[in-house]
C-alpha cells in the first residue's frame, strides 16, 4: 500500500476547507441528497461526501456504511483529490496502490472505488463525492458522467457557502468599522463636552459661529453665538484689550488672552483663550482656537498673593515660627523659629541651620521626612521634634508648601507645641494609669496582654503567665478602719507589686481591690509558682496605718498562655478560675488553672439551677440547735439553721449552697423563708404546751439593708401571734463593721419593738467599741475559732475572757459557740460565759426532733445523735 502524496498547495487547502466550516457539522438535506442519487444512478451499495483534512476523511454524509471517518493515510480520498479527473479503481486488489490496504484486505472489503473531487472556487480540492462497492466492477462513461456531475453541484454547494461566509465576515468587519467609528465619535464628543479647554470659531467680524459645546459648563448663563467677546465681557477698555483688538486687526495670532466675564449671581468667572487666523484662497475668514475657564488659577494667585502678605505678617509677629529653605538648607527664619531652636542670625547667616541638623529626632515619624528629606509640601501640621543647641528637645508643628518645586524652595509655620504636649502626656497619663497607686489601669492591661499573646501566637516572644490578685476581706478594711486606710493599703500593694515583679513584667490595677501580673519570657512552672507565692508574701506582710496593724490577705490566680488561652479573654476568664479555687480552699493561697475548674465552674452554674429548682419544690428546711445557760443547763432557745433536703444528696449544710443562693438572687427570699418558717415553728411549740424560749435566725447585711425587711419580720411575728422578744436576730461582725446607716435604722427598729439583737463570730473581724456602742446589740456570740483551745492560760482563753468581760461591761450576754468537750464547758462556766451551744449540747435537728426533745425535759443529753441534721 502507498499513502498519497500531499498535494503542492497543502497549507492552502486545508486554510480553505476551515473556511468551508463544514468539518464535524450535522448532517444537511443538500449533501445527503447528492450521495442518495449517486448511489441511486450507479447502482452502489455504499456512497459519501467526505472531506480530507490533515489527519482523516471525516463523511460529512454518507450512504450504506456506519463510519463517520477513516484514517487520511488509509483514505482512497486523498488519493482522488489529487486528480482533476475522477478516481475510478475498478479493482482494488489488482492496484498496487490499495491492494494491502486494511479497508481492501477486510471482510467485506473495498474492491471498487470511484470518487471526484469536490472543489472551491479557487480550484483547491477540499473533499471527495465517492461510490464503493465490496465486488469489482466497471464503471462506464455515463456513470463516470453522473459521477462528475454530482460532484459539480456539490462544489456548487460549497461554493455558496463560502461565499455567504466570506459576505457575514465582511458584513461583520464593516459593522466593527461602523462601531469603531462611532465609539471614536463619542469619545471626541466626550472629551470635548469634558474637557476644561473648548473649541470656536469666530467669522471675520469676531463673531462666534462655533463652540465645541452648546456652553462651557462654567458658563452656562453666556450666549457666545452671534457675539463678539466684548459684548459680554465685564470690561473691554482695559490696556488688555487695546492689545488684543490691535492683533486681531492685524489677523496676527495671540495666546493666553485673560478678560473676565460676569456671573449671573454676581461676581466673575476668567476666560484664557488662544487663537489664530484662518485664510482659504488668501481672503481672512475669522479665527479658530480654544478657550478655556482659569477662574480656579486667577483666585489662587490671588489666595498666594494673599497668604504671602499674612506670611509675612507671621514673619514679623513673635506668635509662630517662620523658615524658608532651599531644599535641607534653612536660608531665612524670624526671630520666634531662632528663639525656639535656641539659635541666633549669625547662625543663619553662615549656613550652619539646616532641616536635618534641627530635626534630627530619634523618633521619626512616617510621610514628614526623615530628617534627611525635607518635607517639601505638607500644609496638613504634623509634628516633630527640634533640637536645641544644649541638645534638648523643642516640641514643634509643622506645616509646610512648596514656593518652586524645581529649586526646592518651600517655607513652614512652625509653633511651639510644648504646652500642649505636656498637656496630652498628663491625659495619657489619666487614660492609661490608675490615679491611686501609679499603676497600669484596665484598659492599659488589656492592650499590653493582647500585645503579649499576638506574639505569642506568631512566635516571636516566649510563654508566659497571667496572674490575677485580689485582696481578701479589703471590705473589712474600709469598714473598720476607713477608707483612708483603704486607699494606703491599696497604694502599698501598688508599690509591693512594683518592687516584686520582674523587669519587664506587666503590673496593673484592675480597678477596686484587683490586681493583675503579666510575667513574660517565662514558661517554667516552677519559676512562675516561685514568683507568685515571692509576690504573695511580700503583698502579706503587715503594715501600719495611724497607729493601726493591718493584715493584708491576698488571693492569687494563674493561667499560663498560650496553654490555658490564646486570647485575653479566654485568658482571664481562666485566671479568674483560678482565684476562685484560691478564695474557695481558705484565701493566702496561689492556685494554678486545670481543666478541672472548668468543671466546677459548670458545676456552680448547674448548682443554681439546682437550687432555684429547690426554692420552687420547697427543699429547704430549717434545723434547730439548742442553746442552755451554761450555769445551770436550763433551756435558753435555739438557734434556726438552714438545711437543703436534697432528693439524692439527703440534708446538705449551708456552706455547700449558699454561694449559690446569692448568685440566683434568692437572698431575698431566703430572709423571708427563714422569718416565716422561724415564726411558725415557735408557734407550733407554743400551741403544744411547749417553752422553746428565743429562736436566733442568721440575716446577712443585704439581706437587712432591704428596704422592707423590718416589715417582713413584723409581718411574719403578726401572723404567727408571736412576741417579738422570742426572736433573736442574729448578725455577723462585718455587718457592724460596715458601718451602714440602712442597717443601723432596721435594727434599732427592729429592737425598739422588742426583737434582740445577737453580733455572730465575735473577735473575728476588725469591729471595735465604738461599733458595738452604736448598734442595739443584746449577745456577743464568742466564735468557735476561740473556744476550740481553752487549756490552761491559752491565748483563746483570755481572748474569751476579755469578750466575756467586755459584753458584761456593756449589759450583754454572751453565747459560746462549738462546744464539743466538757473541758470546753467547765472553761467557760468558770470564765462566766452566759450561755453556749456546740455538739456537746446537741447537735442541729429536725423540728420534729426538737421537739421530741422539748416534750422529753430539754436534757442536756436527751437529742439522739441519729437525729442530728449536717452542719453547724
Amino acid at each position: 500500500m502507498r499513502a498519497a502524496m500531499l498535494p503542492p498547495d497543502e497549507p492552502r487547502r486545508l486554510a480553505a476547507l476551515r473556511d468551508c466550516g463544514v468539518l464535524d457539522s450535522a448532517p444537511e438535506e443538500c449533501f445527503d441528497r447528492a450521495t442518495r442519487l449517486l448511489a441511486t444512478l450507479t447502482g452502489m451499495p455504499t456512497a459519501t461526501i467526505g472531506f480530507v483534512d490533515a489527519h482523516r476523511e471525516w463523511f460529512k454524509s454518507r450512504v450504506g456504511t456506519e463510519s463517520t471517518a477513516i484514517a487520511r493515510r488509509l483514505s482512497f480520498g486523498a488519493h482522488a483529490i489529487l486528480a482533476d479527473a475522477p478516481l475510478v479503481v475498478h479493482d482494488t486488489r489488482a492496484d498496487p496502490r490499495f491492494h494491502t490496504n486494511p479497508l481492501v484486505t477486510a471482510t467485506p472489503g473495498v474492491r471498487f472505488y470511484a470518487g471526484a473531487p469536490l472543489r472551491t472556487p479557487e480550484g483547491l480540492a477540499v473533499g471527495v463525492l465517492c461510490a464503493v462497492d465490496h465486488r469489482p466492477r466497471s464503471f462506464d462513461a455515463f456513470e463516470i458522467g453522473v459521477l462528475a456531475d454530482l460532484a459539480a453541484l456539490v462544489s456548487a454547494e460549497i461554493a455558496a457557502r463560502l461565499a455567504a461566509r466570506r459576505l457575514a465576515r465582511e458584513c461583520d468587519r464593516r459593522a466593527d468599522l461602523e462601531a469603531e467609528r462611532a465609539a471614536a465619535e463619542q469619545r471626541l464628543g466626550d472629551m470635548l463636552e469634558t474637557a476644561t479647554d473648548w473649541l470656536w470659531e469666530t467669522d471675520s467680524d469676531h463673531r462666534f459661529t462655533y463652540v465645541s459645546v452648546a456652553a462651557p459648563s462654567s458658563f452656562a448663563d453666556v450666549i457666545f453665538l452671534g457675539r463678539r467677546r466684548e459684548e459680554f465681557a465685564a470690561t473691554a477698555d482695559a490696556p488688555d484689550w487695546e492689545a488684543h483688538h490691535a492683533d486681531l486687526a492685524a489677523r496676527r495670532p495671540f495666546r493666553d488672552f485673560r478678560y473676565a466675564v460676569p456671573r449671573a449671581g454676581g461676581g466673575v468667572r476668567h476666560i484664557e483663550t488662544s487663537g489664530k487666523p484662518v485664510f482659504e484662497a488668501g481672503h481672512f475668514r475669522g479665527y479658530r482656537g480654544t478657550g478655556r475657564d482659569v477662574t480656579a488659577a486667577v483666585e489662587a494667585q490671588a489666595a498666594l498673593r494673599e497668604m504671602s502678605a499674612k506670611l509675612q505678617a507671621l514673619q514679623t509677629s513673635g506668635v509662630i515660627g517662620v523658615i524658608a529653605c532651599r531644599g535641607d538648607r534653612i536660608v531665612d527664619a524670624n526671630a520666634e523659629f531662632l528663639r525656639l531652636v535656641d539659635r541666633d542670625r549669625a547662625d543663619l547667616d553662615a549656613g550652619r541651620l539646616t532641616w536635618s541638623g534641627l530635626t534630627a529626632s530619634p523618633a521619626r515619624e512616617p510621610h514628614q521626612g526623615d530628617g534627611v528629606d525635607p518635607p517639601l509640601d505638607h500644609p496638613k501640621p504634623f509634628h516633630r521634634n527640634c533640637l536645641r543647641r544644649d541638645g534638648t528637645v523643642a516640641p514643634v508643628s509643622v506645616s509646610s508648601f512648596v514656593i518652586d518645586p524645581a529649586a526646592r524652595h518651600w517655607m513652614a509655620l512652625v509653633q511651639d507645641v510644648s504646652e500642649q504636649k505636656a498637656r496630652e502626656a498628663q491625659i495619657r497619663e489619666l487614660a492609661y494609669r490608675d490615679t491611686l497607686t501609679g499603676l497600669l489601669n484596665r484598659r492599659s492591661f488589656n492592650e499590653h496582654l493582647g500585645r503579649s499573646l499576638r506574639k505569642t501566637s506568631r512566635g516571636r516572644a516566649a510563654r508566659g503567665a497571667l496572674l490575677l490578685l485580689d485582696l481578701d476581706h479589703f471590705k473589712d478594711v474600709n469598714d473598720a478602719i476607713g477608707h483612708d486606710a483603704g486607699d494606703a493599703l491599696l497604694r502599698q500593694i501598688g508599690r509591693r507589686l512594683r518592687q516584686g515583679a520582674r523587669d519587664g513584667d506587666v503590673v496593673a490595677r484592675l480597678g477596686g481591690d484587683e490586681f493583675a501580673v503579666i510575667l513574660k519570657d517565662i514558661d517554667d512552672a516552677a519559676g512562675i509558682a516561685a514568683c507568685a507565692h515571692r509576690l504573695l508574701e511580700t503583698l502579706t506582710e503587715p503594715l501600719m496605718h495611724e497607729g493601726q496593724v493591718i493584715h493584708p490577705g491576698v488571693s492569687i490566680g494563674v493561667a499560663l498562655f498560650p496553654r490555658d488561652g490564646s486570647d485575653p479573654a479566654q485568658l482571664i476568664k481562666n485566671a479568674d478560675l483560678a482565684l476562685y479555687r484560691s478564695k474557695e480552699t481558705g484565701r493566702r493561697s496561689v492556685s494554678f488553672f486545670d481543666a478541672g475548674m472548668m468543671d466546677d465552674a459548670a458545676g456552680r452554674l448547674r448548682l443554681v439551677a439546682e437550687v432555684r429548682l429547690a426554692m420552687t419544690e420547697r427543699q429547704f428546711r430549717l434545723a434547730f440547735q439548742p442553746i442552755i445557760a451554761l450555769a445551770d443547763g436550763a433551756l435558753v432557745g435555739f438557734e434556726a439553721l438552714l438545711r437543703w433536703a436534697h432528693p439524692q444528696r439527703g440534708l446538705v449544710a449551708p456552706g455547700e449552697f449558699l454561694d449559690a443562693i446569692e448568685a440566683a438572687g434568692l437572698k431575698g427570699w431566703l430572709a423571708r423563708f427563714t422569718l416565716d418558717t422561724a415564726a411558725r415553728q415557735i408557734r407550733a411549740w407554743l400551741d403544744q404546751g411547749l417553752e422553746p424560749g428565743i429562736l436566733g435566725v442568721n440575716m446577712t447585711a443585704a439581706q437587712i439593708k432591704a428596704e422592707r425587711f423590718a416589715d417582713e419580720v413584723a409581718a411574719a411575728l403578726a401572723a404567727t401571734g408571736v412576741a417579738p422578744a422570742r426572736l433573736l436576730v442574729e448578725v455577723t461582725e462585718r455587718v457592724v463593721i460596715a458601718d451602714d446607716p440602712g442597717i443601723a435604722a432596721a435594727l434599732d427598729r427592729l429592737h425598739a419593738a422588742g426583737t434582740r439583737i445577737a453580733l455572730d463570730d465575735f473577735g473575728t473581724g476588725y469591729s471595735s467599741l465604738v461599733h458595738l456602742k452604736r448598734f442595739p446589740v443584746d449577745i456577743l456570740k464568742i466564735d468557735r475559732s476561740f473556744v476550740s483551745d481553752l487549756e490552761g492560760e491559752s491565748e483563746n482563753t483570755t481572748i474569751a475572757r476579755a469578750i466575756v468581760n467586755l459584753a458584761h461591761s456593756l449589759g450583754m450576754r454572751v453565747v459560746a459557740e462549738g462546744i464539743e468537750s466538757e473541758a470546753q464547758f467547765a472553761r467557760l462556766q468558770a470564765l462566766g460565759c452566759d450561755f453556749g451551744q456546740g455538739y456537746l449540747i446537741g447537735a442541729p435537728v429536725s423540728a420534729d426532733a426538737a421537739t421530741r426533745w422539748l416534750a422529753g425535759g430539754a436534757s442536756r443529753t436527751g437529742l439522739a445523735a441519729g437525729d442530728a441534721a449536717p452542719g453547724g
